[in-house]
């Protein structure tokens, strides 16, 4: 039997309930949903790193960022790092790269061939925010492309672009969008989908939490106050929220559309399709915007999946990762063993049967910020309904949730917990660090 072609779209800063297969009732995903609908839908899946390098750097070489360093924004791949791409080239695949990178630097610039992680197909950028200025990708020898439209169309039009020029043999593409990352700058008709809309926020969200983040890349105007984009929603989390819907309903708009070509083009159902995306976003919840938390919104994200011939319709609550387990997943798909050294796990069986499976317990990771605990980094650790997070280095516990009976995490069981539960997840996390070292 042939191979099936390996898709991987991926957003930014999209949090786990920004889709309707996932309970909101008040955001617009049809083409995802649909998606959802004709394979599996993994309700419980988290980010190695909740920051968009760090993630990156677990997804390309299917360690944690403990194991290869690669722990803030544009850090780099390790020289001579063996890389996911570099699996699949020898697996005989075609390996395609389109989008937004952050690995190895910053800025609106090309990626240096020794920094793309073995891609032989390669059309990308750095990190720039915008969305409507400076809409340019660098291909493989650095030719610059330019668009005159929005940054999410044109993601779009170069993947569907690498996947015709992939035809013939199996292919690997992995797609990342920048979608919902901020600046929000929506098309206007898909912000007009949300305008004036009365959305309701978690029930952990704190109404009065400053929206506004500035950016670097491009760099915000200063004062903030003199930015459009603060202009539009900086002082109300509510518009953020609004723009924020409407940023993920264009998303899944170009998802709709990468899909139809694939059906058009006999490609759908050959293909393993996975959306998922780099990290979420707080938007207010406990008072916090942005990411790098060990909380749902920021380290929970959203993930769909489907396989050739695989389960339809089904809905798995085993918590997987989103990155590091991307690799052994893929390359059991494609016919071949788990390679080693390698920190994630395969969930071919679960994609194929729809089923919940075994599976360790999920970690995540990444340096706190400094007005929690600074110069530490935390580590959590989910394990069926428990989830605990704690100073990496000591082990000294954080907080402790049941997730089950609290998913907004408004009771911390640091103190109350069962003795049983504190000792099994403190035990988890014990032999984490002997793993990563």
């Amino acid at each position: 039997m042939m191979k099936p072609n390996l898709i991987y779209l991926f957003a930014d800063q999209m949090q786990a309930y920004g889709l309707g297969c996932m309970g909101n009732q008040h955001i617009r995903t049809p083409n995802l949903d649909a998606l959802a609908a004709d394979g599996v839908l993994f309700r419980q899946a988290y980010s190695d790193s909740p920051v968009c390098t760090p993630f990156r750097g677990c997804l390309m070489t299917g360690l944690y960022a403990s194991q290869t360093g690669i722990i803030r924004n544009g850090d780099g791949i390790p020289a001579g790092q063996r890389c996911l791409a570099h699996s699949l080239n020898d697996a005989g695949y075609s390996t395609h790269y389109v989008g937004k990178w952050h690995l190895g630097g910053n800025g609106n610039r090309a990626v240096e061939e020794d920094q793309r992680g073995g891609f032989t197909h390669f059309t990308g950028y750095q990190c720039h925010n915008s969305f409507v200025d400076g809409v340019q990708f660098f291909a493989e020898e650095g030719e610059l492309r330019e668009f005159e439209k929005h940054r999410t169309i044109a993601t779009t039009d170069l993947a569907i672009e690498q996947i015709k020029a992939a035809r013939g043999k199996p292919f690997a593409c992995f797609v990342s969008y920048q979608n919902p990352h901020y600046p929000l700058e929506p098309d206007p008709a898909f912000e007009a989908m949300y305008a004036n809309a009365d959305l309701p926020a978690r029930d952990n969200v704190q109404a009065d939490t400053p929206p506004f983040t500035p950016t670097y890349s491009p760099y915000s105007p200063r004062p903030v106050e003199r930015d459009p984009n603060y202009q539009r929603y900086g002082r109300d989390l509510l518009e953020f929220r609004r723009l924020y819907y409407a940023m993920i309903t264009q998303l899944d708009h170009e998802v709709g559309r990468l899909i139809r070509f694939l059906k058009r083009e006999n490609l759908y159902d050959s293909s393993a399709i996975v959306f998922t995306s780099d990290h979420g976003e707080m938007m207010g919840s406990h008072g916090y915007m942005n990411k790098g938390l060990p909380q749902e919104e920021s380290v929970r994200v959203p993930l769909i999946a489907r396989a050739p011939e695989g389960a339809r319709g089904k809905v798995v609550e085993t918590p997987v990762s989103a990155g590091i387990d991307i690799w052994p997943t893929f390359l059991n798909l494609a016919g071949g063993q788990e390679e080693t050294p390698l920190s994630g796990h395969s969930w071919k069986a679960a994609l194929e049967e729809g089923t919940e499976f075994q599976r360790p317990p999920v970690f995540a990771e990444h340096p706190w910020r400094p007005d929690i605990h600074e110069g530490k980094t935390w580590v959590m650790v989910r394990d069926q309904d428990w989830k605990m997070v704690a100073v990496k280095d000591s082990l000294e516990v954080d907080s402790i949730f049941n997730l089950a009976e609290d998913p907004c995490e408004l009771t911390n069981l640091a103190e109350k917990a069962p003795e049983d539960v504190r000792s099994r997840l403190l035990q988890h996390l014990q032999q984490w660090k002997e793993l990563v070292g």
